[in-house]
């Protein structure tokens, strides 16, 4: 049931027609609205796109998530906005957990950054629907071939996605739903009815 939602990572031919199939040969339903929502999604681009690309959550162990501080500077090139003026938001508001807060928590995060007028990236139905994932301090710390080792085949796909190198320039994300669960009732046991 992932195509509910106008835009996920979910292909269209995901259509809940196993689960309809099984409940329709007696298999109880149950939870039929379980769905993950990831933080780390490219975010849309255009009005005509019909799916998004899940980056990998493990980037967010090493990439500092931020917007800018003053909504003027939205427009603006990161690499040119100053460590003063960036809000790196997850660190501010959960110092426990910074940037490995769980997905949920992130997600909602970085919506209300968007909604408050900090979004950056491609303006959609007026709105800037992004933030910043940043690898240049784990670059200087770790070195680039190491960063590389770890997210080099991420880094290319999105390279490849977006035309811009993420050890060069931030990457931009948003949250996307990435995968819808339940539907069928299953015992503790793992076994439907």
């Amino acid at each position: 049931y992932g195509n509910a939602f106008y835009l996920s990572t979910n292909a269209k031919g995901c259509n809940t027609s196993a689960i309809w199939r099984a409940h329709k040969h007696g298999a109880l339903f149950a939870n039929p609205c379980f769905t993950q929502i990831h933080p780390t999604c490219i975010p849309q681009h255009g009005e005509l796109q019909s799916k998004l690309t899940l980056m990998s959550e493990s980037l967010r162990n090493d990439g500092r998530i931020w917007a800018p501080k003053n909504p003027a500077d939205c427009g603006r090139d990161p690499r040119e906005i100053p460590e003063q003026d960036r809000d790196y938001f997850l660190e501010r508001m959960y110092p426990a957990f910074g940037n490995l807060v769980p997905r949920d928590i992130a997600s909602r995060a970085v919506k209300h950054i968007c909604d408050d007028g900090r979004g950056v990236g491609h303006e959609i139905n007026g709105q800037k629907l992004g933030v910043y994932l940043d690898f240049a301090d784990a670059i200087k710390e770790q070195g680039a071939d190491v960063i590389n080792e770890k997210y080099g085949n991420l880094f290319d796909m999105y390279q490849r996605i977006t035309s811009e190198d993420p050890t060069q320039q931030p990457m931009r994300i948003y949250p996307a739903v990435h995968y819808t669960m339940g539907g069928l009732w299953v015992d503790y046991n793992l076994m439907t009815s």
